[in-house]
């Protein structure tokens, strides 16, 4: 029952959905719990996709998309943007190491997290609007008509996949920023079979719905994306935080999206 335990635990952890808690929880069951972060992601892409595909029925393409990513967004809980204003604020703060962690755990957001949230919802809906739907059709148009739908769902799937996989990596990369708190719990303390096996995980989604050519790009963008922002921010405070952490998710999930508005078109 272990496994089930911890997809329980990153259910919890990554959305709002109102799933049981477990009964017992140890620091060990919360580190092996982002073995199923790419599992979770699949299936609010799943969400995703089938909110914006069913709103095409009925409304054109840009309002579609900027419900689906609501109801998205929701269903986070927007933890993750949260991480990414924090860090926004924390980096435009300009301020040495300790005073821009004490800004980054302020729970006020100031004009840089501002502005890093609205880009980052604009860049999100203006890229999948431009993921073509076979003509902005819905999915039961897309059905009856014969396309092919699993194909149309691969964006919506490999995207937030990978981004939780991402910081599972990051995880392994760098120490936390801080002797407390949520990074300190998960920098280099996540098992290496943990990692290794929510690695296939997210491979095995890519190739799922995508040609090994174009898993091999999604690939390689989310590792370099990973690495360069993971340095950023071992370099600026340290090592992670749980809102940088957050923060890399959002960046590798906003550069997703645009990835495959460019490849999918």
């Amino acid at each position: 029952m272990a496994p089930l335990k911890w997809f329980l635990l990153a259910v919890q952890f990554a959305t709002v959905a109102p799933v049981p808690s477990p009964r017992t929880v140890s620091e060990e069951d919360v580190q092996k719990s982002v073995l199923f972060f790419p599992v979770v992601g699949l299936l609010l892409g799943l969400l995703f996709y089938v909110v914006r595909s069913l709103l095409l029925d009925v409304m054109p393409n840009l309002p579609a998309t900027v419900v689906s990513l609501t109801v998205y967004t929701l269903a986070t809980g927007a933890l993750h943007i949260d991480g990414l204003m924090d860090t926004a604020d924390a980096i435009g703060s300009r301020k040495p190491r300790e005073a821009a962690l004490a800004i980054m755990k302020d729970s006020r957001v100031g004009a840089m997290g501002a502005v890093a949230g609205v880009l980052l919802l604009l860049g999100k809906v203006s890229a999948v609007s431009a993921l073509t739907l076979y003509g902005g059709i819905g999915i039961w148009h897309t059905a009856r008509q014969g396309f092919d739908t699993w194909h149309a769902a691969a964006p919506f799937v490999v995207v937030p996949a990978m981004s939780r996989l991402a910081m599972v990596w990051s995880m392994v990369l760098a120490p936390s920023a801080k002797k407390e708190g949520l990074s300190a719990s998960f920098a280099r303390k996540v098992p290496a079979w943990v990692v290794l096996t929510a690695t296939v995980l997210g491979i095995a989604a890519c190739l799922l719905f995508l040609p090994v050519a174009q898993s091999i790009w999604v690939l390689v963008y989310s590792a370099l994306a990973t690495g360069l922002f993971t340095g950023w921010m071992t370099r600026r405070f340290g090592g992670m935080t749980g809102d940088t952490y957050g923060a890399l998710n959002e960046v590798v999930e906003w550069l997703g999206w645009f990835v495959f508005a460019a490849i999918w078109m």
